[in-house]
């Protein structure tokens, strides 16, 4: 099943797919990355060591983000909090205890997010009204 037609939104929202296109390039740049992670949509998320809506996973240099019953912009955070993990990656900032709670990696992760998602929205404040994005 295409993602398009899976992920749509209701009425005349953008769908998660229209606004990832939006999205990307505005992360990448702040990001200074020239493309784009591997990027793996899921519906849920099961990790045994940490209920999460998203993580990189470093030894596969993918990143997953969840979507079930989640707002987009909230997808779209997500992402950038996980672009920046995977940007650590790529500088070879990442050990051991990178994921832990209040670690450096965390921190900036949290804060690297932050910046983009003000950056977008205020670009792109209609995203702000979009629904929850759940399967009908």
């Amino acid at each position: 099943m295409l993602l398009n037609n899976l992920f749509e939104s209701k009425g005349s929202d953008a769908n998660i797919i229209d606004m990832l296109k939006v999205f990307l390039p505005i992360a990448l740049k702040h990001l200074q990355l020239d493309h784009v992670p591997k990027i793996k949509l899921e519906w849920e998320i099961n990790d045994e060591k940490q209920p999460t809506f998203g993580k990189f996973v470093d030894e596969e240099n993918v990143i997953y983000i969840a979507l079930k019953n989640r707002h987009p912009v909230d997808i779209l955070r997500t992402l950038a909090h996980e672009m920046t993990h995977y940007k650590q990656g790529t500088e070879h900032e990442l050990a051991a205890g990178s994921g832990r709670t209040g670690s450096p990696e965390e921190n900036e992760a949290n804060t690297v997010a932050g910046i983009i998602m003000r950056n977008f929205n205020k670009a792109h404040p209609e995203f702000l009204n979009a629904h929850p994005i759940e399967r009908e």
